[in-house]
C-alpha cells in the first residue's frame, strides 16, 4: 500500500469520472440495440415510432420566391438569407435513422476514449503520484483525439448530412436545405492546449525524476 498522501480533489474526480464512465459504457450498449428495434419495429409498421434526428444544415432562404413576400420583405435589401442552424427531423426513412444512427455510436465511442483517458490521470493523481511520467502520454493522446476528431467530425457529419437530406424532398419554393461544414476551432485549441500540457508534464516528470536520485 502506498505511503503518499492521496489528493482528496483528484479522488472526488475520479470517482465522478467512474460514474459517467459507467453510465457511457451502458449508452453505447444501449443505443446500437434501441436502433436495431427500431429499426425492426418501424419496417414491420411504418407508424410505431418516430425519432427526431438532428442535422447541422445551412438553410438558404429565397423571399422573392416565397408567397406575399412582397409584402413581408420590404425594407431588405438582399431577399435572399442564409445562415446554419441544427435541425431536428422527425424522420420515416430508415436509411436516414441507420446514418444518424452511426454518426451518434462513434460520437460516444471518441468520447468514452477521452473520458478514460482522462479517468487514469486521475486515478494516477488520487493515489498521490503527481509526477507519474504515463500522464503526460494520456494527456498526450486526448490532445490528439481531440484534434482530430475536431477534423474528421465535421467530414463525417457533412456526408451523413448529405446522406439523411437526400432521403428528403422539400418541394417549398424559396428554402434551400443542405449540410453545413464548420470546423470545431475550441475543439483544436482544446487538443493543442492537451499537447503543450503534456510536454510541460513530460519534462516535470523528468525533472522529479532527476531531484530523486540525486537525493
Amino acid at each position: 500500500m502506498s505511503d503518499k498522501p492521496r489528493n482528496t480533489t483528484a479522488t472526488v474526480v475520479k470517482r465522478a469520472l467512474d460514474f459517467f464512465r459507467v453510465l457511457a459504457f451502458i449508452a453505447l450498449l444501449a443505443w446500437p440495440v434501441f436502433a436495431i428495434a427500431a429499426s425492426i419495429g418501424h419496417a414491420s409498421d411504418s407508424g410505431t415510432w418516430g425519432v427526431d434526428i438532428s442535422i447541422f444544415s445551412s438553410i438558404n432562404i429565397d423571399l422573392e420566391k416565397l408567397s406575399d413576400a412582397t409584402a413581408t420583405s420590404s425594407g431588405v435589401r438582399d431577399p435572399k438569407i442564409g445562415g446554419k442552424a441544427l435541425l431536428n427531423i422527425d424522420t420515416s426513412s430508415l436509411s436516414a435513422f441507420h446514418v444518424f444512427a452511426v454518426l451518434i455510436e462513434i460520437g460516444g465511442i471518441v468520447g468514452l476514449y477521452i473520458l478514460l483517458q482522462l479517468r487514469a490521470v486521475f486515478a494516477t493523481l488520487a493515489s498521490g503520484e503527481n509526477f507519474a511520467k504515463g500522464n503526460a502520454e494520456l494527456i498526450r493522446r486526448v490532445g490528439i483525439v481531440a484534434i482530430g476528431w475536431a477534423l474528421i467530425g465535421p467530414i463525417l457529419q457533412y456526408l451523413g448530412g448529405r446522406m439523411i437530406l437526400d432521403a428528403y424532398a422539400l418541394s417549398f419554393s424559396g428554402i434551400e436545405l443542405a449540410p453545413a461544414f464548420e470546423l470545431n476551432g475550441l475543439a483544436i485549441f482544446i487538443g493543442v492546449s492537451m499537447l503543450v500540457l503534456a510536454g510541460v508534464l513530460r519534462e516535470a516528470a523528468d525533472i522529479h525524476e532527476t531531484q530523486q536520485l540525486t537525493i
